[in-house]
């Protein structure tokens, strides 16, 4: 009944990161034979302490993993995806690692500065602490830590991580009316072991011009783009990305589909003044259903439209005006409607990476109730006919789970959320509880709860 998104993880770690996923093989050694080892008294010889130390490799962090991410996760995290293109109005902050015993107050003893060169200008920004800090988990350890919680086992500390994060203070932008080229960025340290010149990194810097230029090759292409776009923000292909659904909804129409795409450009747009801009100037140009339900986006994210509108004949802005406005999919009133809805949140999560869409599908959670009637109800021999408000909720509660549970498995960021949602006092009981058994509760297998 509802088709949600199922991401693939694609990150790439700088070495450094990559370094601490090898203590993977550590967890996946200790899932084996846990139970022998914990179960003896085995004994094994003392590793000797590694001195903390900064790596050389930076990872250029998209400004809104440390602003609005990290903000909602606790101290242990997945590592965000470093960025590779960025376009004008785009804004990055410099992140390096530590590895070694007590890394995490060696990095913030630690001062970083960097400077960006681009376009024949150079922005230093002089040394400052970082802003941001987190534990890094190995790779898989999610997955890791849920198996072995079935088994009644918990994670030792020492596995859930071999490296931390530090974020710099300060972020660069790229300019509004930027062109194409490459940015170099070049970052120093001042740490308790000395001063240090790190590596350098280069980013692809994109106009709106080029980006828009490049149109989607398939559906494939065009899925992997609304649901990973969180980790690399590309707004100079928004635009492309609405002339490609109603491309492919003219060809052939799939429910729910408009509504989805709508709600993650309207989440897009809404995460980035400078790239609406340039939207609305490209939707302006347009007819037909392309500049009226790219007018209806911008109006959902709150942009003023009212200067395309005035210069178009009296008929053709009732045309726009008498359109619906987009559906909230905040909306969790029990209607039909609500189980689009939920496709629609992952849509804006994809979009914008944030804790919001996700906590809004986890407090489905609390309709538990609704869902042991509704179960009851389906195993009798007279079954409802109509959907009543308790049913809805009980199919909703289902859907949540089972597309909880598939984002847990497959979307790192997702994972971190639910931590965070299981330690957080203001999740409710029960949504907390629901969350600790994504795994196992039967009527997350599939939505729907068959």
């Amino acid at each position: 009944m509802i088709a949600f998104y199922c991401f693939v993880q694609t990150k790439r770690y700088p070495d450094t990161a990559r370094r601490a996923q090898n203590g993977l093989v550590g967890v996946a050694l200790m899932i084996g034979v846990g139970s022998l080892l914990w179960g003896q008294n085995a004994t094994h010889r003392e590793e000797k302490p590694t001195p903390p130390t900064i790596e050389s490799q930076i990872v250029v962090l998209p400004d809104s993993a440390v602003q609005k991410q990290w903000a909602h996760t606790l101290k242990l995290v997945n590592a965000p995806q470093g960025i590779s293109r960025l376009n004008p109005g785009q804004c990055i902050r410099v992140g390096i690692y530590s590895t070694g015993e007590k890394r995490d107050d060696y990095l913030q003893k630690t001062k970083l500065s960097f400077r960006v060169k681009f376009a024949g200008h150079v922005d230093t920004y002089p040394l400052a602490p970082p802003s941001g800090f987190k534990q890094i988990k190995p790779e898989g350890l999610d997955f890791a830590t849920h198996a072995l919680a079935a088994g009644g086992v918990e994670m030792p500390e020492s596995m859930k991580t071999m490296a931390s994060l530090a974020a710099s203070a300060e972020r660069w932008c790229v300019a509004a009316d930027a062109g194409d080229g490459s940015a170099i960025l070049e970052a120093e340290v001042e740490s308790p072991g000395g001063h240090e010149a790190l590596s350098s990194a280069t980013i692809e810097i994109e106009s709106f011009e080029t980006g828009g230029k490049r149109g989607f090759k398939n559906d494939a292409e065009f899925g992997t783009f609304l649901e990973t776009y969180y980790r690399q923000p590309n707004p100079a292909r928004l635009f492309p990305a609405l002339q490609y659904m109603i491309a492919q909804e003219a060809e052939h129409s799939k429910e729910g589909r408009a509504e989805i795409v709508a709600a993650f450009l309207s989440a897009a747009l809404g995460a980035n003044p400078v790239a609406a801009k340039d939207f609305q100037g490209r939707v302006s140009s347009q007819t037909g259903i392309s500049r009226a339900l790219g007018l209806l986006v911008l109006r959902s994210a709150a942009y003023d439209i009212s200067g395309v509108l005035n210069a178009m004949s009296e008929e053709e802005q009732k045309k726009i005006l008498d359109f619906p406005p987009l559906e909230d999919p905040f909306d969790l009133a029990p209607t039909q409607a609500l189980f689009q809805h939920l496709d629609m949140l992952w849509g804006v999560f994809g979009a914008t990476g944030e804790l919001k869409p996700v906590q809004t599908i986890a407090s489905a959670l609390n309709w538990r109730a609704d869902y042991e009637d509704f179960d009851k109800l389906r195993k009798t021999p007279n079954h409802p006919s109509t959907l009543t408000p308790s049913i809805i909720r009980g199919v909703t509660y289902t859907a949540a789970g089972w597309s909880l549970s598939s984002f847990q498995r497959n979307d790192p960021l997702v994972a971190d959320y639910i931590d965070y949602l299981l330690a957080s006092p203001d999740a409710s009981p029960l949504v907390r509880s629901e969350l600790g058994g994504l795994s196992s509760n039967p009527a997350f297998k599939k939505a729907g709860g068959q």
